[in-house]
């Protein structure tokens, strides 16, 4: 197989570009248009979604039309606060001891941090775990050498300080 630059004809698309439209994402196996190409290219063409990405240049973005992706996140949070069973038996603590267990260090909201904090200008590497600042309560994830650090920004441990030594 010749080496594919972006933007090279590849099949119906074009190699390393996600072709999106009101129609939805175009599929470069067959040149269709779906709303949910990565379900379409596992039933139709027998790929799953990361040997598509692969295979066609593509990034780690979902293979989802953004009209559906945000349908699909209304209707969760449009049932969630209503699925009671559910907030009443959920267990952040049981659940990260689960996720440890299984051997998996970082937490889903400590990898978006991450991801986050590693884009941009001067970015440092973060580490994976969100911690609430002990002033504010904005949630954030501390940076690899300060570990033990509890407040957002140095302003808000300032404050914090002040007002241990007057109280």
């Amino acid at each position: 197989m010749p080496l594919m630059h972006v933007g090279d004809e590849d099949g119906h698309g074009r190699y390393g570009v996600l072709d999106e439209d009101v129609e939805g994402l175009l599929c470069h196996e067959c040149g269709r248009r779906y709303a949910h190409l990565g379900l379409h290219v596992y039933k139709a063409h027998g790929l799953t979604a990361k040997e598509y990405r692969a295979e066609h240049g593509l990034g780690r973005r979902g293979l989802v039309a953004e009209a559906t992706r945000l349908t699909i996140a209304d209707n969760a949070r449009e049932r969630l606060p209503r699925n009671s069973l559910f907030v009443q038996r959920r267990d952040p603590a049981r659940a990260a001891a689960a996720r440890l267990a299984a051997g998996s260090v970082f937490s889903p909201a400590g990898l978006e941090a991450m991801r986050r904090a590693s884009t941009g200008q001067g970015a440092r590497q973060r580490l994976g775990t969100v911690v609430a600042c002990e002033q504010c309560g904005l949630e954030f994830c501390p940076v690899t050498g300060a570990k033990r650090r509890g407040f957002c920004s140095r302003a808000g441990a300032s404050k914090y300080d002040r007002a241990r030594r007057a109280g």
